[in-house]
């Protein structure tokens, strides 16, 4: 029996693409590489020994990210069976990968373009500064709309837009692996299998593993945050004056809906336990106008 070859190629412009590649390799148990520009022939002459190819890249500015490349690379070796995937931001329809093939492939190109849609991630901070004045205009359109009017991809899509979102999913890779198994014997499927599903199972231990450390060093970074910003308000609050810190600490009990500031001196520590204590004691601003004059100083002093 002789083994279905297949080989993934890729483009990744923030590496979800590159993730995605990876998830179908492993399925497949097939080759993965990326297709740059700098080895084109490389890999343009590698995709003759494989019985299938698969191309995939991100949605950018310009269409689907090497798709030129791709297309002359095909026609250059002749090759016949490939797929295309894609991977975005907007949720997967047929309308969307309608759009896509009527974007990135000719007319006479469309009836043997399969292509695939993922979704992907959306990191306004990784985008490249055209891609942020394209997002960025497109925030402004969605944002100008009453609430009601928007549609809920549009909603999802600004919610998204002042946070990194992940919607990137390896169920959604399952349409495409079929395609590629249908071109397979029973008997290169019986080979095939096995070995995929041990690849699938280590990614997925070594996924595990490094969401886990990244968990945890995401935990670590934000109590060294707390603990350095605590810090901070406590050196500032030695260098202000009794009267100073006796309206800050009312202030900052108040603004945390605290009854008392007592839990402030958990905060602090004992050297400002006295003036902690006469702090608690004040109940109205205006009952106390010399506080007043404490917190002009204190504005006085941030500028």
């Amino acid at each position: 029996m002789e083994e279905f070859r297949t080989l993934v190629l890729y483009r990744s412009q923030h590496g979800t693409t590159a993730r995605y590649a990876n998830w179908i390799a492993d399925a497949l148990n097939a080759d993965v590489m990326e297709a740059s520009k700098k080895n084109f022939n490389d890999w343009s002459y590698r995709m003759t020994r494989y019985d299938m190819v698969i191309f995939g890249g991100n949605i950018n500015e310009k269409g689907i990210n090497g798709i030129k490349d791709y297309k002359a690379a095909i026609s250059k070796e002749r090759i016949s069976n490939y797929a295309f995937f894609c991977v975005g931001s907007y949720p997967a329809s047929e309308e969307t990968v309608e759009a896509h093939i009527i974007d990135n492939f000719k007319e006479n190109e469309r009836p043997k373009a399969k292509l695939f849609y993922f979704r992907g991630r959306l990191d306004f901070i990784g985008l490249s500064w055209l891609e942020k004045k394209i997002m960025g205009g497109l925030m402004k359109a969605i944002e100008k709309k009453y609430e009601e009017d928007r549609t809920p991809v549009e909603s999802e899509i600004l919610e998204a837009y002042y946070d990194d979102v992940d919607w990137s999913d390896k169920s959604y890779i399952q349409p495409l692996v079929d395609y590629v198994k249908s071109f397979m014997t029973p008997e290169q499927l019986a080979y095939m299998e096995p070995i995929a599903a041990e690849r699938v199972a280590e990614r997925t231990r070594i996924e595990e593993e490094e969401e886990a450390a990244w968990e945890e060093e995401m935990k670590r970074r934000e109590a060294l945050y707390y603990e350095n910003e605590a810090q901070k308000e406590k050196d500032r609050l030695k260098k202000m004056s009794k009267k100073q810190r006796q309206y800050y600490l009312w202030k900052k009990a108040q603004n945390e809906g605290l009854e008392s500031v007592e839990e402030l001196k958990k905060e602090f520590g004992v050297e400002f336990e006295e003036d902690i204590e006469t702090a608690s004691e004040i109940e109205s601003l205006d009952d106390y106008s010399e506080h007043e004059d404490a917190a002009d100083d204190i504005q006085e002093e941030e500028k």
